[in-house]
């Protein structure tokens, strides 16, 4: 059986790779650009001050709607261009249906405030799903993404 957890951990220090200037990086220990440093973290994030793109990771947590919502709170601090969330669901995400509504629901107000793009990746029905492809195919979305946010 997978260790989903560990899933977060390997992306984040993938995205890392892409953190050549002006590009920043921050990881699951470090506040996300634009909140005080006791503020909210991401499972990792790159922006060049215009554009944030983030990834968070449902490996065994039971809040997926804060980790929408707190980029909502990040207007208050910061003004991006663009904000695009990757939100990730693995086989162990564990809380109930509901909390991830929510966090849709969020999202959808969220574009009528801020210039937010939700991007839902759902692999908790894929527990037959092999690890490294699944790693893989995530990886590949967000290089993509990667590439047309921040390439000139």
């Amino acid at each position: 059986m997978a260790n989903w957890k560990q899933l977060e951990r390997e992306l984040s220090s993938w995205l890392k790779g892409y953190a050549v200037p002006p590009l920043e990086y921050r990881g699951p220990c470090q506040s996300i650009t634009g909140f005080p440093s006791d503020g909210f973290r991401s499972d990792g994030m790159l922006t060049d001050g215009k554009v944030l793109l983030a990834l968070e990771v449902e490996a065994g947590q039971k809040h997926p709607d804060t980790n929408v919502g707190k980029y909502w709170l990040l207007g208050r601090y910061q003004t991006f261009k663009k904000i695009v969330l990757f939100h990730i669901y693995t086989p162990d995400f564990n809380s109930y249906g509901w909390r991830k509504t929510l966090g849709e629901f969020y999202a959808e107000k969220m574009k009528s405030e801020i210039p937010f793009e939700y991007v839902p990746l759902d692999y908790r029905d894929r527990e037959a799903i092999d690890y490294d492809s699944t790693l893989k195919a995530i990886q590949a979305q967000v290089a993509i993404r990667i590439k047309s946010e921040f390439s000139s």
